[in-house]
């Protein structure tokens, strides 16, 4: 079985890192570390794709963040199947920042499934409808609230986005 390759990017301190150690190690710490570089997690898991459970597996692509996606960044999205791109509610500005990215991303991997994932919704409300609206109909990206503390919602961002990726919009590494 091959491993999909999925990115996670977005500004520093957005909980990238904090998304994928719920979704993997099903574990929160109120603790900030700067990912320098990129953190790579493997990870298997059971989703559903066209009505039937599939086993998959994932390799996790934790990058560091940045406020303008940098030739670095570039580099790690080589081969990519998917990404996902993080936004911090409690910031008034993060749609501009994650527009970027998913430029960054469409650019260097056309057609790959995006899904944004509007982080800390435990503690901010979810952006206008109409943000979201703009999101899903400009990159025809998967939309998910999340909270990695309580872990609401973090589950199926990781596996929508899986589903999109199997279904054919997104290739194996």
């Amino acid at each position: 079985m091959k491993a999909h390759k999925v990115i996670v990017i977005g500004d520093f301190g957005v909980g990238k890192t904090s998304l994928i150690r719920r979704y993997v190690l099903d574990v929160f710490s109120d603790q900030y570390r700067a990912t320098l570089g990129v953190h790579l997690y493997k990870h298997s898991d059971i989703v559903p794709i066209d009505g039937t459970e599939q086993q998959v597996k994932l390799v996790l692509w934790d990058i560091e963040g940045a406020p303008l996606p940098g030739e670095q960044m570039m580099r790690y999205s080589l081969g990519a199947s998917g990404a996902i791109v993080v936004g911090d509610l409690t910031r008034p500005d993060m749609i501009e920042p994650m527009r970027r990215a998913a430029d960054m991303i469409e650019a260097r991997l056309p057609g790959r499934p995006i899904g944004f994932a509007f982080n800390k919704h435990d503690i901010a409300p979810a952006p206008d409808d109409s943000n979201i609206a703009a999101l899903k109909d400009r990159y025809g990206a998967l939309i998910t609230c999340t909270s990695a503390k309580t872990g609401d919602a973090v589950p199926n961002l990781f596996r929508d986005l899986t589903a999109r990726i199997i279904g054919g919009k997104g290739g194996a590494v």
